[in-house]
């Protein structure tokens, strides 16, 4: 592992996130006539140091997550009760070598659907899982062209081109950056307001995190009265096995794109999800001509954890033939829970939750 990489005169992770939530959280104030209330509490193993939830005030009863259709990629916005934004990882780079047109459409699409959920707000934190293309591709054209007041990742490939040109494009902009690995990490919960926002990082990395990225990703948990979110990255099974998760979760973002190297059968029993959403490209389009995702094993435990009706189906690959271009044979449609969306077959997927642990899709206007 590598050192901490901070830029100069950066405050600490949650020190960033403290400040930057608070003033979100003031200016939504102002408006509503009432004060933040907004702490962080240190190290949640120790007694002292943790504090019962504060009752929230008239207007914090919403936390919406917005899961963009990005193709094979992942973006998703978590809109906080309190005012607050958090987006999680950026979709592919618009000009990947061999996605084509695929690529700049998904990455046009995320920066109009951003502006306009936005409304003029700032991201408070930009939260990239990975340096996988896929995830924090769109990463440089976001803090470019819209404000972001942090931005996060694992520390990891400071010398790939494309890592580089997203730390100079957040340090061009003045936003702090933040390294958060098992090594550098603060232990404890941001509050803002009714949300909690806590990392979900091991205690070291993976064996496999030194060839394979994937299981190096830092994920982040979000918790509203009743209601969580769980965001893995593309997590795989070794390092779901080892991730620090205490309690079931309401939301689960399937990790790796649905892929049948994650999402195991242990890490559902621990997380017991109620619902769950895979986000992934059509079949034989963009990247995901070459990845075949979402896979139908995986589909299958999702059934199983998820429970519910099954009256819609999702196309799956069955592995029976060799993925590189598959477009017909190969891909099934597989009966899914309704409690089961995927950016693949439902565009983007906007969940709202009023804390009572139940998830419901609003309809687009768009």
């Amino acid at each position: 592992m590598g050192r901490r990489r901070r830029e100069p005169g950066g405050l600490g992770l949650f020190a960033v996130l403290l400040v930057i939530v608070a003033l979100a959280l003031t200016t939504l104030a102002s408006r509503q006539a009432r004060s933040p209330r907004t702490r962080i509490e240190a190290d949640p193993t120790r007694p002292e140091a943790t504090a019962p939830p504060e009752e929230p005030t008239p207007g914090d009863d919403t936390l919406r997550v917005h899961f963009y259709d990005v193709s094979q990629g992942l973006a998703a916005l978590i809109d906080l009760p309190g005012g607050a934004h958090v987006l999680v990882d950026t979709g592919d780079a618009p000009a990947r070598e061999g996605c084509g047109e695929d690529c700049s459409h998904a990455h046009a699409h995320l920066l109009e659907r951003l502006a306009a959920d936005l409304g003029g707000s700032s991201i408070d934190v930009l939260w990239i899982t990975h340096q996988h293309s896929d995830h924090i591709g769109g990463a440089r054209d976001v803090l470019q062209r819209l404000p972001v007041r942090a931005y996060v990742d694992n520390g990891r490939d400071l010398q790939k081109s494309e890592v580089r040109s997203v730390h100079e494009a957040a340090r061009r902009k003045g936003t702090p950056i933040e390294t958060l690995d098992p090594t550098h990490r603060v232990l404890g919960t941001l509050v803002a307001g009714p949300a909690r926002l806590t990392p979900v990082v091991p205690d070291a990395w993976p064996a496999d995190c030194a060839r394979d990225p994937n299981d190096c990703s830092i994920g982040l948990r979000i918790d509203f009265k009743a209601s969580s979110v769980l965001f893995t990255g593309d997590a795989e099974r070794e390092e779901e096995r080892i991730l620090p998760l205490s309690s079931p979760v309401s939301l689960l973002q399937v990790g790796h794109h649905g892929s049948q190297t994650s999402t195991g059968e242990a890490f559902l029993t621990r997380v017991s999800p109620r619902y769950a959403v895979i986000s992934a490209g059509h079949p034989g389009t963009g990247m995901n001509a070459d990845y075949c995702l979402p896979r139908m094993s995986t589909l299958e435990r999702l059934n199983r954890a998820l429970g519910g009706e099954f009256r819609q189906t999702l196309l799956a690959y069955d592995g029976r033939v060799s993925c590189r271009h598959a477009v017909d044979e190969g891909w099934v449609a597989v009966p899914v829970s309704d409690h089961l969306w995927a950016t693949e077959r439902d565009g983007d997927v906007v969940l709202v939750t009023h804390g009572d642990g139940v998830f419901v899709r609003e309809t687009a206007t768009h």
